[in-house]
Protein backbone atom coordinates (compact mmCIF):
# COMPACT_ATOMS: atom_id res chain seq x y z
CA UNK A 1 0.00 0.00 0.00
CA UNK A 2 0.95 3.22 -0.97
CA UNK A 3 1.57 6.04 1.89
CA UNK A 4 1.41 10.22 2.19
CA UNK A 5 4.46 11.22 4.16
CA UNK A 6 3.90 15.05 5.58
CA UNK A 7 7.00 16.43 6.94
CA UNK A 8 5.48 19.47 9.24
CA UNK A 9 7.68 22.52 10.12
CA UNK A 10 6.79 23.38 13.81
CA UNK A 11 9.89 24.83 15.01
CA UNK A 12 8.90 28.50 15.36
CA UNK A 13 5.87 27.61 17.23
CA UNK A 14 4.71 26.23 21.01
CA UNK A 15 6.94 23.39 21.83
CA UNK A 16 3.74 21.69 22.81
CA UNK A 17 2.39 22.12 19.43
CA UNK A 18 3.38 18.58 17.69
CA UNK A 19 1.92 16.46 20.16
CA UNK A 20 -1.41 17.79 19.94
CA UNK A 21 -1.12 18.16 16.07
CA UNK A 22 0.14 14.46 16.08
CA UNK A 23 -3.01 13.58 18.04
CA UNK A 24 -5.31 15.94 15.72
CA UNK A 25 -4.13 14.56 12.92
CA UNK A 26 -4.66 10.72 14.30
CA UNK A 27 -8.30 12.06 14.03
CA UNK A 28 -8.44 12.59 10.37
CA UNK A 29 -6.70 9.58 9.01
CA UNK A 30 -3.17 9.61 10.22
CA UNK A 31 -1.81 6.43 11.57
CA UNK A 32 1.47 6.82 12.99
CA UNK A 33 4.49 9.82 13.40
CA UNK A 34 8.00 10.25 14.05
CA UNK A 35 9.83 13.75 15.62
CA UNK A 36 12.30 15.60 13.65
CA UNK A 37 14.55 18.58 15.36
CA UNK A 38 12.26 20.77 13.39
CA UNK A 39 8.73 19.55 13.81
CA UNK A 40 7.11 16.06 13.15
CA UNK A 41 6.24 14.20 10.29
CA UNK A 42 3.04 11.81 9.42
CA UNK A 43 2.30 9.00 7.69
CA UNK A 44 -1.31 8.30 6.46
CA UNK A 45 -2.65 5.14 4.14
CA UNK A 46 -2.95 6.81 0.41
CA UNK A 47 -6.41 6.01 0.09
CA UNK A 48 -7.38 7.84 3.08
CA UNK A 49 -5.68 10.99 2.27
CA UNK A 50 -7.39 13.98 3.03
CA UNK A 51 -5.42 16.86 2.09
CA UNK A 52 -8.41 19.54 2.49
CA UNK A 53 -8.93 17.59 6.19
CA UNK A 54 -5.37 17.61 6.93
CA UNK A 55 -5.29 21.25 6.78
CA UNK A 56 -8.47 22.18 8.39
CA UNK A 57 -6.72 20.80 11.52
CA UNK A 58 -3.83 22.44 11.00
CA UNK A 59 -6.01 25.89 11.02
CA UNK A 60 -7.65 24.66 14.07
CA UNK A 61 -4.97 24.05 16.37
CA UNK A 62 -4.95 26.88 19.48
CA UNK A 63 -1.93 27.99 18.76
CA UNK A 64 -0.64 31.94 18.43
CA UNK A 65 -0.23 31.61 14.79
CA UNK A 66 -0.74 28.77 12.23
CA UNK A 67 0.64 30.28 9.15
CA UNK A 68 3.86 29.30 10.61
CA UNK A 69 3.60 25.65 10.22
CA UNK A 70 4.73 24.61 6.94
CA UNK A 71 4.44 21.01 5.88
CA UNK A 72 5.58 19.10 2.67
CA UNK A 73 3.35 15.89 0.94
CA UNK A 74 5.47 13.18 -0.40
CA UNK A 75 4.07 9.83 -1.74
CA UNK A 76 5.86 6.60 -0.18
CA UNK A 77 5.74 3.49 -2.81
CA UNK A 78 5.57 0.37 -0.59
CA UNK A 79 8.97 -1.18 -0.02
CA UNK A 80 11.60 -3.40 2.45
CA UNK A 81 10.95 -1.94 5.29
CA UNK A 82 13.45 -4.12 7.11
CA UNK A 83 16.35 -3.62 4.60
CA UNK A 84 15.65 0.29 5.48
CA UNK A 85 15.90 -0.29 9.39
CA UNK A 86 19.43 -2.71 8.83
CA UNK A 87 20.56 0.95 7.76
CA UNK A 88 19.19 3.53 9.83
CA UNK A 89 17.52 1.76 13.37
CA UNK A 90 17.53 4.03 16.63
CA UNK A 91 19.12 3.85 19.34
CA UNK A 92 18.60 1.04 22.60
CA UNK A 93 15.48 2.10 25.00
CA UNK A 94 15.76 0.97 28.43
CA UNK A 95 12.04 1.13 30.05
CA UNK A 96 13.81 -0.13 33.27
CA UNK A 97 16.55 -2.17 34.92
CA UNK A 98 14.99 -5.27 33.85
CA UNK A 99 13.23 -4.24 30.36
CA UNK A 100 15.68 -2.83 27.21
CA UNK A 101 14.11 -2.20 23.41
CA UNK A 102 16.57 -2.22 20.48
CA UNK A 103 16.35 -2.81 16.81
CA UNK A 104 18.27 -5.91 15.71
CA UNK A 105 21.63 -4.03 14.57
CA UNK A 106 21.90 -2.62 17.64
CA UNK A 107 23.88 -4.70 20.41
CA UNK A 108 23.45 -3.44 24.26
CA UNK A 109 25.82 -3.40 26.92
CA UNK A 110 24.20 -5.69 29.32
CA UNK A 111 21.67 -8.17 30.16
CA UNK A 112 18.55 -7.43 30.60
CA UNK A 113 15.64 -10.00 31.69
CA UNK A 114 13.47 -8.62 29.04
CA UNK A 115 15.52 -8.01 26.12
CA UNK A 116 13.20 -7.22 23.27
CA UNK A 117 13.76 -6.46 19.36
CA UNK A 118 12.08 -4.27 17.11
CA UNK A 119 12.65 -3.47 13.87
CA UNK A 120 9.67 -0.93 13.23
CA UNK A 121 9.25 0.56 9.82
CA UNK A 122 8.60 3.97 11.63
CA UNK A 123 9.96 5.16 15.15
CA UNK A 124 6.71 5.06 16.08
CA UNK A 125 6.01 1.98 18.55
CA UNK A 126 9.18 1.46 19.45
CA UNK A 127 9.18 2.16 22.82
CA UNK A 128 10.08 6.52 22.88
CA UNK A 129 6.96 7.52 22.85
CA UNK A 130 5.14 8.49 26.39
CA UNK A 131 2.51 6.03 25.76
CA UNK A 132 3.90 3.10 24.77
CA UNK A 133 6.50 3.62 27.47
CA UNK A 134 3.54 4.17 30.39
CA UNK A 135 1.84 0.69 29.36
CA UNK A 136 5.41 -0.91 29.16
CA UNK A 137 5.65 -0.17 32.64
CA UNK A 138 2.22 -1.22 33.71
CA UNK A 139 2.99 -4.49 31.89
CA UNK A 140 6.07 -5.13 34.34
CA UNK A 141 4.57 -4.36 37.14
CA UNK A 142 1.54 -6.76 36.44
CA UNK A 143 0.97 -10.40 37.20
CA UNK A 144 0.98 -11.90 33.50
CA UNK A 145 1.50 -15.49 34.13
CA UNK A 146 -0.96 -17.45 31.68
CA UNK A 147 -3.02 -14.58 31.00
CA UNK A 148 -4.84 -14.45 27.71
CA UNK A 149 -3.68 -10.55 26.18
CA UNK A 150 -5.21 -8.79 23.21
CA UNK A 151 -3.36 -6.25 22.07
CA UNK A 152 -5.27 -3.60 19.82
CA UNK A 153 -4.20 -1.31 17.64
CA UNK A 154 -0.88 -2.81 17.68
CA UNK A 155 1.68 -1.56 15.95
CA UNK A 156 5.28 -2.78 15.95
CA UNK A 157 4.00 -5.68 18.59
CA UNK A 158 6.10 -4.33 21.35
CA UNK A 159 3.39 -4.06 24.28
CA UNK A 160 2.18 -7.75 23.41
CA UNK A 161 5.80 -9.06 22.70
CA UNK A 162 6.88 -8.08 26.77
CA UNK A 163 3.10 -9.80 27.80
CA UNK A 164 4.16 -13.07 26.08
CA UNK A 165 8.29 -12.73 27.60
CA UNK A 166 6.35 -11.68 31.33
CA UNK A 167 4.31 -15.30 30.84
CA UNK A 168 1.32 -14.90 28.88
CA UNK A 169 -0.77 -17.84 27.69
CA UNK A 170 -1.88 -16.36 24.78
CA UNK A 171 -1.55 -12.69 22.83
CA UNK A 172 -4.35 -12.03 19.73
CA UNK A 173 -2.64 -8.56 18.33
CA UNK A 174 -5.00 -6.44 15.32
CA UNK A 175 -4.00 -3.35 13.97
CA UNK A 176 -5.66 -1.49 10.63
CA UNK A 177 -2.62 -0.55 8.87
CA UNK A 178 -0.95 -3.49 6.58
CA UNK A 179 2.54 -1.77 7.55
CA UNK A 180 1.74 -2.68 11.42
CA UNK A 181 0.25 -6.19 10.81
CA UNK A 182 3.46 -7.26 8.89
CA UNK A 183 5.78 -5.44 10.73
CA UNK A 184 4.50 -6.82 13.89
CA UNK A 185 4.73 -10.62 12.85
CA UNK A 186 8.24 -9.65 11.87
CA UNK A 187 8.68 -8.32 15.10
CA UNK A 188 7.27 -11.65 17.12
CA UNK A 189 8.95 -13.88 14.90
CA UNK A 190 12.35 -12.00 15.67
CA UNK A 191 11.49 -12.53 19.81
CA UNK A 192 10.87 -16.27 19.39
CA UNK A 193 6.98 -15.47 20.41
CA UNK A 194 5.06 -18.65 19.40
CA UNK A 195 1.65 -19.04 18.38
CA UNK A 196 0.30 -15.09 18.66
CA UNK A 197 -2.12 -14.30 16.14
CA UNK A 198 -2.02 -11.08 14.49
CA UNK A 199 -5.12 -9.77 13.03
CA UNK A 200 -5.50 -7.30 10.54
CA UNK A 201 -8.38 -4.97 10.63
CA UNK A 202 -10.41 -2.62 12.77
CA UNK A 203 -12.86 -2.90 16.32
CA UNK A 204 -15.21 -4.80 14.18
CA UNK A 205 -13.04 -8.29 14.20
CA UNK A 206 -12.73 -8.48 18.03
CA UNK A 207 -16.96 -9.85 17.33
CA UNK A 208 -15.02 -12.65 17.22
CA UNK A 209 -13.26 -13.21 20.58
CA UNK A 210 -16.21 -12.70 23.08
CA UNK A 211 -15.52 -12.82 26.56
CA UNK A 212 -11.84 -14.48 25.40
CA UNK A 213 -9.12 -11.75 27.28
CA UNK A 214 -8.03 -11.26 30.40
CA UNK A 215 -5.81 -8.31 29.70
CA UNK A 216 -7.15 -5.97 26.91
CA UNK A 217 -4.23 -3.01 25.49
CA UNK A 218 -5.37 -0.21 23.42
CA UNK A 219 -2.93 2.61 22.84
CA UNK A 220 -4.39 4.45 19.96
CA UNK A 221 -6.43 7.78 19.97
CA UNK A 222 -8.80 9.10 22.35
CA UNK A 223 -11.71 9.17 19.55
CA UNK A 224 -10.52 5.82 18.68
CA UNK A 225 -11.13 4.48 21.96
CA UNK A 226 -13.82 6.44 23.31
CA UNK A 227 -15.99 4.55 19.87
CA UNK A 228 -14.35 1.20 20.17
CA UNK A 229 -14.54 0.89 24.20
CA UNK A 230 -17.83 -1.31 23.99
CA UNK A 231 -16.12 -3.49 22.05
CA UNK A 232 -13.20 -4.15 24.07
CA UNK A 233 -15.47 -4.97 26.35
CA UNK A 234 -17.25 -7.65 24.73
CA UNK A 235 -14.03 -9.72 24.41
CA UNK A 236 -13.04 -9.22 28.35
CA UNK A 237 -13.57 -11.86 31.13
CA UNK A 238 -14.59 -11.26 34.10
CA UNK A 239 -12.05 -9.22 36.41
CA UNK A 240 -10.23 -8.59 33.13
CA UNK A 241 -8.13 -5.50 33.21
CA UNK A 242 -8.47 -2.74 29.84
CA UNK A 243 -5.04 -0.39 29.43
CA UNK A 244 -5.44 2.40 27.68
CA UNK A 245 -3.19 5.46 26.55
CA UNK A 246 -3.07 7.60 23.39
CA UNK A 247 -4.65 10.98 24.75
CA UNK A 248 -4.67 13.79 27.33
CA UNK A 249 -4.80 14.35 31.29
CA UNK A 250 -7.60 16.17 30.18
CA UNK A 251 -9.44 13.68 27.71
CA UNK A 252 -9.55 11.49 31.03
CA UNK A 253 -12.60 12.91 31.69
CA UNK A 254 -14.38 11.58 28.53
CA UNK A 255 -12.46 8.26 28.63
CA UNK A 256 -13.08 7.43 32.36
CA UNK A 257 -17.36 8.03 32.58
CA UNK A 258 -17.61 6.15 28.97
CA UNK A 259 -15.46 3.11 31.00
CA UNK A 260 -17.62 2.98 33.76
CA UNK A 261 -20.85 3.11 31.65
CA UNK A 262 -19.33 -0.01 30.42
CA UNK A 263 -19.43 -1.31 33.55
CA UNK A 264 -15.34 -1.06 34.16
CA UNK A 265 -13.77 0.36 37.74
CA UNK A 266 -11.10 2.69 37.48
CA UNK A 267 -8.32 1.23 39.00
CA UNK A 268 -5.68 3.64 38.45
CA UNK A 269 -3.64 6.24 35.72
CA UNK A 270 0.00 7.51 34.51
CA UNK A 271 1.14 10.55 33.06
CA UNK A 272 3.94 11.32 31.09
CA UNK A 273 4.19 15.06 29.66
CA UNK A 274 0.46 15.19 29.74
CA UNK A 275 -0.38 11.90 27.88
CA UNK A 276 -1.84 9.71 29.96
CA UNK A 277 -2.90 6.24 29.94
CA UNK A 278 -5.23 4.65 32.58
CA UNK A 279 -6.41 1.13 34.06
CA UNK A 280 -9.52 -0.33 34.48
CA UNK A 281 -11.49 -3.67 35.73
CA UNK A 282 -14.47 -5.33 34.28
Amino acid sequence: MEYIKVTFRTEDVEEWANDLLASMLGEVGFESFEETSRGIIGYCPAPSFDEEAMKQTVAELPIADTSLIAYRIETIADQNWNAVWEQNGYEPIEISSECIIHASNKEVSQNYKYDIIINPVQSFGSGYHETTRMILTYLLDMDIDDKAVLDMGCGTGVLGILACLRGAGSLVAVDIDEWSWRNAIENIEANDIEGAEVVLGDASQLADFPNCFDIVLANINRNILLNDMEAYVGTMTDNAQLIMSGFYLDDLDMIRPKAESLGLHYIDHKTDNDWTAVRFQR
